[in-house]
């Protein structure tokens, strides 16, 4: 149960993903796309305090269109956060202007390598990385603008101290995704202590295991569904971090049929909000 401190719980767009069908996976054809004026309409029914922005489901980054998401965004009471991917130098300057006509406090971003990848090099790739931050963390601070580096698959959670100690600025940190630590064998809970004085957002969900042939698979749940401890998660995001929101993440995999897979992506978001209000107590 949540200790003694206000929280905003907020959701990130890209647990609507598959009814969004801006991603390769799956599209529907029977039912209209959600885009982000209806899935803000949706994240207000469910009571949720803001949201994150997927860039897959920006339609434009024409102020005109920016400005109507984000006047879209204030009077539904929404604080406003927005992401992006990688760390190409000129798209993260072009991503910052986007955040700032969206009047987003954070940009989440990440790495985005596979360290398993024939013919890749992490430890470059860290230094590229640490090399276009340190070039970008100085118009990030012009404008008050976090970039948040998520643990991403590509970076272990040492690596990504390393890399924000390295570059040593308070606009510099982490996004902590819980489930993606345990593609590299990691414990969440040790993970995210590790981060908490980095901490400027969260892809806070749960995952479960399944074996499979060829050895087990992770996939996302229902807050609560899984094996994450996310009671010891929040505690130390409680106590150790200077965070004062929760952006879920609840990413889902299709089913069978359209129809099914739509209901599974709601119902799991439906389950989690709860979870989170009733039973880790984020009010």
């Amino acid at each position: 149960m949540l200790k003694n401190k206000k929280l905003e719980l907020g959701l990130f767009s890209y647990s609507y993903h598959l009814a969004f069908g801006a991603h390769d996976v799956f599209t529907p054809k029977e039912t209209k796309k959600m885009d982000i004026f209806s899935f803000m309409d949706r994240v207000k029914e469910l009571g949720f305090d803001g949201i994150q922005i997927d860039p897959m489901h920006l339609e434009s980054y024409k102020e005109d269109y920016l400005n109507k998401v984000l006047n879209y965004a204030k009077n539904k009471g929404f604080y406003l956060e927005y992401g992006t991917t990688g760390v190409e130098e000129n798209h993260l300057f072009t991503q910052l202007e986007i955040a700032k006509k969206l009047e987003s406090p954070i940009l989440r971003t990440y790495i985005g390598f596979d360290p398993m990848g024939e013919n890749v090099d992490p430890k470059k790739e860290v230094e590229n990385a640490i090399l276009v931050l340190n070039k970008v963390k100085e118009k990030a601070a012009e404008y008050n603008i976090k970039i948040a580096i998520e643990n991403h698959c590509d970076l272990t959670t040492d690596e990504l101290v390393e890399l924000v100690k390295e570059i040593n600025s308070p606009y510099v940190g982490v996004c902590v995704d819980l489930g993606n630590f345990m593609i590299h064998l990691e414990d969440p809970v040790v993970s995210v202590k590790k981060l908490a004085p980095y901490i400027f957002s969260t892809h806070f969900k749960d995952y479960a295991f399944s074996m499979e042939n060829w050895g087990f698979k992770s996939f996302g749940v229902a807050l609560g569904k899984g094996v994450i401890d996310l009671e010891a998660v929040l505690n130390i995001l409680i106590e150790d971090s200077k965070l004062d929101k929760i952006m879920l993440e609840l990413p889902v995999e299709k089913c069978l049929t359209e129809e099914a897979t739509l209901k599974k992506e709601d119902d799991i978001v439906v389950e989690s909000v709860k979870y989170a209000r009733e039973v880790l107590g984020i009010k």
